[in-house]
């Protein structure tokens, strides 16, 4: 690695410069080899260092900086780190290592700034708060239950599985939707492609040979001339209505009212809550488990449940586990929760075991959801046929009945 260095030499002036050595202390104890007093350190990219000066980023670097990181490459930068610590090294080499591999810009610049700071003495929660963007509320809360328990790597690792399962669970719930989305989009980009192109071509036909078109057939090309007139208007329609459903599904006023019509829609309904309800379960079970106080914990499993509703169930927690109330009373009263959560959360309050309870808790939601999916999906693919299947038949009726007509008048 390249570090960017400055000095001081026996003669009392200050130098800087770069020079190459696998870690920072090597780079240090290289530069009292050569008679100089090391003053700073730093890792330096592409001619510049962390925390100097920095050149001008050209727009190739720019726009490799667009965007967000993917929450795999966070799960397997703390995974790594966990190993790396677990296997004896540092946590400074650990990063070394890790940044040195590193080939998504913004995390490597993140972790760039991460380790200049935990080089200077603040500890690695502190550092990663200057990078909400990456680093959520719940990822550092962890890594600070661990650096205060003196079980950094655990703690990383328990970051590392929570930010797995939560990956898997995204899975999950993207294959229930993907395969009939797909399914149906391609079905209905097949149909516009034949009213657009090719039944025009029958109806020219059709009308040169005079033959009388049933009602079935005449809707068709109504239809079809209707799309190739307006095709453009078509699109801008689709794409406004897309649009504004994920406008008001995200918008802060709008928002709500989608949360509460997604918990009474059928099938619906249950992907919902109970994704919902795993993902904020094991985030609550992970940082009990690592000792983070209970109020923090609530807060942050009801900013991840995703859905206003239940957001409010762990606001009424969070306010009975202020007042010293029993939280599973409150479970009950929002009505909310199902029966079993409520029941795991008073069991957790009279034993003790607060942490194992919601980890049962969130396993259980999590194999609900799985058999839920797959359910969803056996019954999907029979729809999905006799869909397609439908309109293939209605089709061939309203072509292929007028042509038959056609050779018995012509035969």
């Amino acid at each position: 690695m390249i570090f960017h260095y400055k000095a001081r030499t026996k003669e009392g002036r200050d130098v800087e410069g770069q020079i190459e050595a696998g870690t920072q202390n090597v780079a240090a104890d290289m530069l009292r080899q050569k008679g100089m007093i090391p003053l700073s350190v730093k890792v330096a990219i592409g001619g510049r260092s962390v925390s100097g000066s920095r050149r001008q980023l050209t727009l190739l670097e720019k726009m490799q900086r667009i965007g967000t990181v993917p929450g795999k490459l966070i799960m397997v930068f703390f995974r790594q780190l966990a190993t790396m610590i677990q296997a004896g090294l540092s946590l400074a080499m650990a990063l070394d290592i890790v940044v040195d591999q590193e080939k998504n810009p913004i995390l490597r610049d993140a972790l760039l700034a991460v380790k200049s700071q935990i080089d200077q003495g603040t500890p690695m929660s502190q550092a990663m708060r200057q990078h909400t963007s990456i680093f959520t509320p719940m990822m550092i809360s962890l890594v600070q239950a661990g650096e205060e328990g003196g079980i950094l790597e655990k703690s990383l690792d328990r970051v590392a599985g929570l930010l797995e399962k939560q990956q898997i669970l995204r899975g999950k719930i993207k294959s229930a939707i993907s395969y009939p989305a797909f399914v149906v989009t391609f079905a209905l980009l097949i149909v516009a492609a034949f009213t657009v192109f090719v039944l025009p071509t029958f109806r020219k036909v059709f009308e040169d040979m005079g033959v009388e078109l049933p009602a079935v057939t005449m809707v068709l090309f109504n239809i079809s001339e209707f799309v190739t007139g307006n095709g453009t208007a078509i699109c801008v329609a689709v794409a406004a209505v897309i649009g504004g459903l994920i406008c008001v599904n995200k918008a802060k006023a709008t928002k709500p009212i989608m949360d509460r019509f997604k918990l009474k829609m059928p099938v619906v309904k249950g992907i919902v809550l109970k994704a919902a309800l795993a993902r904020s379960t094991q985030t609550l079970a992970s940082l009990a488990s690592a000792g983070v106080p209970i109020l923090r914990g609530l807060e942050m499993a009801k900013e991840v449940s995703g859905n206003v509703v239940i957001e409010g169930g762990y606001e009424s927690l969070l306010e009975a586990a202020k007042r010293g109330n029993s939280m599973g009373d409150a479970a009950r009263a929002a009505r909310i929760f199902p029966v079993l959560v409520c029941q795991m959360i008073r069991i957790g309050e009279e034993t003790g075991h607060m942490d194992d309870m919601l980890e049962r808790v969130a396993t259980w939601y999590d194999q609900e959801l799985d058999e839920q999916i797959k359910g969803m999906t056996a019954l999907l693919e029979p729809a999905l046929i006799i869909f397609i299947g439908g309109m293939v038949a209605l089709i061939a009726v309203a072509i292929f009945g007028p042509m038959v007509s056609a050779i018995s008048q012509f035969g």
